[in-house]
């Protein structure tokens, strides 16, 4: 992910938060981690957990680095396998509160409900009491519209360059 991506994502959370530079103590996931820059930043931030999904073996070697280089063993797991068919428990017992999606662009053309983001965003529900934050990174001429009736509504998106942002929340 581009850092100007990056810190449009962590300037539009601060706001949200309403705590400038900072993260509540949430419970985060890491989807598509790759190196688990956005999952690392998170916890840099005050995030109290975060849970890295990746399966390529370079970008897993890689992320288990990154969280020893930078001390966060003890705040972090490591999912290897395939993003999209892992189960989403959190640790602990408490729910994702914050999850970053940053799936091949080729996952993202179809945004009909059989897509694999809808499908994702469904095998959500009913997953939490709390409400739950997406932050899915696409191209820019991506664009998801969800049904009146479904538990998750688009709540910010943004354009930056050729990338664009979308928060789910529910």
């Amino acid at each position: 992910m581009p850092d100007r991506v990056k810190q449009a994502i962590f300037d539009m959370l601060a706001s949200r938060y309403d705590s400038p530079g900072a993260l509540p103590p949430l419970i985060v996931a890491d989807v598509f981690a790759g190196g688990g820059s956005m999952g690392l930043e998170a916890l840099s931030r005050g995030a109290a957990f975060c849970s890295f999904f990746e399966r390529d073996r370079q970008a897993l070697a890689a992320l288990r680095g990154n969280i020893e280089s930078l001390g966060a063993r003890q705040e972090s797991r490591v999912v290897a396998g395939e993003a999209w068919g892992a189960s989403m428990a959190a640790p602990k017992g408490r729910p994702f509160a914050l999850i970053f999606l940053d799936p091949p662009y080729r996952d993202c053309e179809d945004t009909t409900e059989r897509g694999e983001v809808k499908r994702f965003l469904h095998k959500l529900d009913g997953d939490s009491a709390v409400e739950r934050l997406v932050v899915l990174h696409h191209p820019a001429g991506t664009r998801f519209d969800l049904a009146e009736d479904d538990s998750w509504q688009v709540v910010e998106e943004r354009r930056i360059g050729s990338n664009a942002v979308t928060f789910f929340a529910s």
